[in-house]
């Protein structure tokens, strides 16, 4: 279980990363923070926070959903922002 309101605002679509961290969208609906808006935020499977990542800063609730999958030794993570319409990817090492 994760506990870290600095971090959760409302977290959608969590999925495991290939390292077994958790990854999980930010809604924005539950404990908003302006400061911190739209984010993809990744836990170790302690529920240590590990690092957050903005999907859209200036409009809360665009970051909707997620992805991850494994590509040698990296992974390629796909995350909805739902303000533009779009699926944004990267590849993670």
């Amino acid at each position: 279980m994760v506990n870290d309101p600095t971090h959760l605002h409302g977290p959608l679509g969590p999925a495991l990363a290939p390292n077994g961290d958790l990854v999980s969208a930010q809604g924005d609906a539950v404990n908003p923070d302006p400061n911190q808006q739209s984010e993809i935020v990744e836990f170790t499977p302690a529920g240590t926070f590990v690092a957050e990542m903005t999907v859209e800063p200036t409009n809360a609730g665009a970051a909707f959903g997620l992805a991850v999958e494994p590509v040698g030794n990296a992974f390629r993570f796909a995350a909805v922002d739902d303000f533009q319409n779009t699926l944004d990817l990267w590849t993670v090492p």
